[in-house]
């Protein structure tokens, strides 16, 4: 994923059961979940993403594990296939334990690449609350920019070449 010098997690594609194991806050037989996982902000994208009327492919939800041990410790994804215009948002959370060791740059790394590999993508949008300094670090790491701030959010975009 990425330049990075070496993978530290897996970006593994939630399956609709394991989606809906997320959304319901139970895990299924063998899921190895952190303490505090699921968080509340990876119930909603997983329970849209279990009852979706169409496979989402490569743009769903992932899941993030980190390969130093092992247990899902948030969820990366999009919002969605790509639009008319071929724009995707992403978005990426995990429990706070595992903040600051570079997991969130690395799995926003991976849905970049995931848009990339796939083609037709014109740009990735995101967005965070404006007190999200890490947040915000994570996504210009990653080549987005700041594109406009409101009292709520503060709104992220790359552009790809197509």
């Amino acid at each position: 994923m990425g330049n990075w010098p070496a993978r530290t997690i897996d970006l593994l594609p939630l399956t609709r059961s394991e989606a809906t194991a997320v959304a319901g806050g139970e895990p299924g037989h063998g899921d190895r979940w952190a303490v505090g996982f699921p968080r509340d902000e990876d119930r909603a994208p997983c329970a849209r993403l279990a009852q979706a009327a169409q496979d989402l492919g490569a743009f769903g939800v992932y899941r993030i594990v980190p390969l130093a041990h092992g247990r899902t410790i948030g969820t990366a994804g999009f919002h969605g296939p790509p639009d008319a215009s071929g724009e995707v948002t992403i978005g990426y959370g995990m429990v706070e334990p595992e903040w600051g060791k570079g997991y969130g740059t690395e799995a926003v790394a991976g849905l970049i690449d995931i848009c990339r590999a796939h083609g037709g993508v014109t740009a990735v949008n995101a967005d965070t609350d404006p007190a999200d300094i890490g947040s915000q670090r994570v996504l210009e790491k990653n080549g987005l920019r700041r594109v406009r701030t409101t009292a709520e959010l503060c709104y992220y975009a790359l552009r790809l070449s197509v």
